[in-house]
């Protein structure tokens, strides 16, 4: 088995990766449409770890704990939730 190590990286198996670059998955997003107006203010006003300035951004950005990401809902009732690195963390935040 060909192995090649790069400095500070795990050893990469050339015969699986001849060119020795190996793709690693950095960030998953995932969107939801509610279907739904939302009002913002009230939600940034009930809802821990959230916060809403619509001067800077146009959405609630609501920072979750578990998996550890960002979801941001906007007013028309579109939601994202970027920074996941696995899929089921993605869809746990969603």
């Amino acid at each position: 088995m060909a192995e090649q190590v790069l400095e500070g990286s795990q050893p990469v198996d050339l015969t699986k990766h001849p060119s020795g670059i190996v793709p690693t998955l950095q960030n998953i997003v995932s969107t939801v449409n509610l279907d739904c107006k939302l009002d913002l203010k009230a939600i940034a006003l009930q809802a821990r770890n959230a916060e809403y300035n619509p001067k800077r951004f146009a959405a609630v950005i609501m920072r979750i704990r578990e998996p550890k990401t960002t979801a941001l809902i906007f007013a028309s009732g579109k939601m994202g939730t970027p920074g996941s690195r696995r899929q089921a963390g993605c869809l746990g935040a969603a």
